[in-house]
């Protein structure tokens, strides 16, 4: 066992691609004379060879890497029908499924096939009714390639559950509750006292000193009772 696929599964994942064409000959005397000796040349006037081919792709390991390979698995060819009889998409769906599938071995062919069935049929139906098969002959080619590559589908990464627990709060961390932050922002003014009292208080009031100030020197006012000494 490769130690590359520890812990993985094996698959290969598969895809597909669709390729269409029509080619539209010009009839001539020549060349109805020529199909007539041939089967092999292209289809005469009002009818139309369909051709489906199945080209795989792979990788194939080589000495000092890995290329890929390409093999023509599947070549199924509907030649000399009548184009009056595909001008419908279900009438083409009919001959996919009786004359084209049958002969697909692979099923992962067999499902590319039918996945494009829906574009394979209106691409036919739509080259057996244009007017220039009138002329000559139409040659439809349907090329699907498909596609394989190894890989290794591995599981996705296990993530540790995360520890669901209550953090605690640092011891130096205090909280401020709605009430402290009021009484923050919200001071209420100390009560002055009043020294005069209250209307209505027969309680001693406080004696305020007045000292008088004198008015000048230039009046005789508060000397008059100075000068009495000396008389």
């Amino acid at each position: 066992m490769d130690h590359r696929l520890s812990g993985g599964v094996p698959a290969v994942r598969l895809g597909s691609r669709l390729q269409l064409s029509t080619t539209f000959a010009a009839e001539s005397a020549s060349r109805r004379r020529s199909a007539r000796r041939s089967s092999s040349g292209p289809p005469p006037a009002l009818t139309v060879d369909v051709r489906v081919v199945v080209r795989r792709h792979f990788p194939v390991a080589v000495p000092g890497g890995t290329r890929i390979a390409e093999k023509v698995a599947e070549d199924i060819a509907l030649r000399r029908r009548p184009s009056r009889k595909l001008r419908g998409p279900e009438s083409v769906e009919r001959a996919l499924d009786d004359e084209v599938l049958p002969l697909v071995a692979h099923r992962f062919d067999r499902g590319a096939v039918a996945g494009a069935r829906k574009e394979i049929c209106a691409h036919v139906a739509a080259a057996c009714d244009d007017p220039r098969i009138a002329r000559g002959g139409a040659s439809v080619l349907v090329l699907i390639d498909t596609f394989a590559c190894p890989v290794v589908l591995r599981p996705p990464p296990h993530c540790k559950p995360v520890p669901q627990g209550v953090a605690c709060a640092p011891e130096n961390l205090v909280a401020r509750t709605a009430t402290q932050c009021v009484d923050s922002e919200t001071t209420v003014p100390a009560k002055k006292v009043n020294p005069y009292g209250v209307i209505g208080d027969r309680r001693p009031k406080p004696v305020v000193e007045e000292v008088t100030k004198p008015e000048g020197l230039g009046t005789m006012v508060g000397w008059t009772d100075s000068f009495s000494i000396f008389r």
